[in-house]
């Protein structure tokens, strides 16, 4: 458990424990000393974990005695030994910007005040990711002074650089009961925000950490005649071989038994990755390894095989966890030899309806006037609230996720729901809160559904949803 700790209130400590010695010496009044800790492979520590946090607005006036749904909720992420987030947001004011948003974005241009790290980290968060689709919305020069800011204020991040070799490396954190190092990585990205190596010759390119999939089509020989015949009628070369591959739309197409569309994960980016889980594991005493990744899209509950595949490389690597972030929705938990899989932590903070202004580019996507406003763009795009991600709860329900550990085996997961207030105001939706007794039941159901899908147990227990050993069974490494 972590607690700032005053000079005052150190020197209180010392004079107690100098009054239990003078006590144990005398054999008066003698107090039980505190068991030693000893940090490192066997000790039994915790990790709160959550997922995307678009935050534009402060949240840390809310964490009050007179809002006790948020504060209860940083007592639970305060309590753990680490906290983890996925910042999906670049953090600094415009005024003093001298960079622009790219052409190539997340979705929109994510950004929030500079102030928004200091209250998460005021509310126990340690490790951030920051390999995500909105690493570059305001390109190299957005993710340098969001990362300066971090470094700054003492918050280990991982998953991006000014080269492909920095994207890579883990960040570590220390904590009482061993080293923790996050890796960071996502398969989800523009293509301008994936970092380059470098070499004797050429600078290496600033970025994120990614992952590649390669995708391709097979098609039995009926559909693949009509796609020939269509891509040539839409005057894309074929070859002349009526049976070799070609592209349509950027996407290879090949003869096969059946139609399906074939996955795989780039093989020198997962060589890559892994490198990396395998060193962390030799430097550090855990290793949380975390990705970005919406496939197969926002809309699924379902993790893509290659994604589950690779996860479990991972964890065979040395992770101790891997922990999903992307879908905006919660997908399921699994547990992999004593290692617990989040597929999906759904969002944490969301409040991607008050970033203000936007650029030109996202009024224009809406044919709206120059003179609209931020308030005027929402509103098209959400369709004053009845479309998008305002129109359901099930991107404004999520969880914080507590796995307790020993060592590297998990001990215990619990998970507590929270509401970010869908039905709220623009101006307060999207910030999270311990549910209400009713919400929380039906978002601890839903994990057990999803979960239960995957060979896991959770049982609703007081509000909150609980995994203990003996209740899943998946041990192989296949998906």
């Amino acid at each position: 458990m972590r607690r700032m700790m005053s000079s005052g209130g150190a020197a209180a400590l010392v004079a107690i424990a100098f009054g239990v010695a003078l006590a144990a010496q005398s054999g008066r009044g003698a107090v039980t000393p505190l068991k030693e800790t000893i940090p490192g492979p066997g000790a039994t520590w915790s990790l709160a974990a959550v997922g995307d946090a678009i935050i534009t607005r402060r949240i840390s006036p809310f964490d009050q005695d007179t809002d006790p749904r948020f504060k209860r909720m940083t007592e639970v992420i305060r309590a753990a030994d680490a906290a983890f987030l996925n910042l999906e947001i670049s953090l600094f004011r415009l005024t003093g910007f001298k960079g622009w948003p790219e052409v190539e974005n997340g979705g929109n241009w994510e950004l929030g005040p500079p102030e928004a790290a200091h209250d998460l980290k005021a509310m126990g968060f340690d490790l951030f990711n920051r390999a995500n689709n909105h690493t570059t919305d305001y390109g190299v020069e957005g993710m340098r002074l969001t990362n300066a800011l971090l470094d700054d204020a003492g918050i280990v991040h991982a998953g991006s650089g000014m080269t492909l070799g920095q994207a890579s490396r883990p960040g570590y954190f220390e904590t009482p009961r061993g080293r923790i190092a996050l890796i960071g990585l996502a398969t989800t990205f523009t293509p301008m925000s994936r970092a380059g190596e470098a070499r004797d010759d050429v600078m290496g390119r600033p970025g994120l950490n990614a992952l590649r999939v390669d995708r391709k089509y097979t098609a039995d020989a009926e559909t693949f005649a009509s796609l020939r015949t269509a891509a040539q009628r839409l005057g894309v070369r074929v070859p002349e071989d009526a049976r070799a591959a070609f592209r349509l739309f950027g996407t290879l197409i090949e003869p096969g038994a059946s139609n399906r569309l074939i996955e795989t994960v780039n093989p020198r980016d997962e060589a890559r990755i892994l490198r990396e889980v395998r060193n962390a594991a030799n430097m550090a005493d855990y290793v949380i390894v975390t990705s970005h990744s919406h496939e197969p899209g926002n809309d699924s509950v379902v993790p893509p095989e290659w994604l589950r595949a690779f996860v479990k490389k991972c964890l065979d690597a040395g992770g101790t966890t891997y922990v999903i972030h992307g879908p905006h929705q919660l997908r399921g938990v699994e547990v992999y030899k004593g290692k617990p899989i989040f597929y999906s932590l759904g969002n944490f903070v969301f409040q991607n309806e008050t970033i203000d202004p936007m650029p030109s580019d996202h009024y224009e996507q809406f044919d709206l006037p120059a003179t609209a406003l931020s308030t005027d763009l929402y509103d098209a795009r959400f369709k004053g609230g009845t479309s998008g991600f305002p129109s359901s709860p099930v991107w404004y329900e999520s969880v914080v996720a507590v796995p307790t550990f020993q060592g590297t085996q998990v001990s215990e997961i619990k998970l507590y729901p929270l509401d970010l207030g869908q039905k709220a105001p623009r101006s307060q939706r999207g910030t999270p809160r311990l549910a209400d007794e009713t919400t929380g039941r039906t978002i601890i159901e839903r994990m057990i559904r999803l979960s239960g899908e995957l060979g896991t147990t959770i049982r609703y227990e007081n509000g909150v949803g609980i995994w203990r050993p003996g209740t899943s069974q998946p041990t192989s490494a296949k998906p």
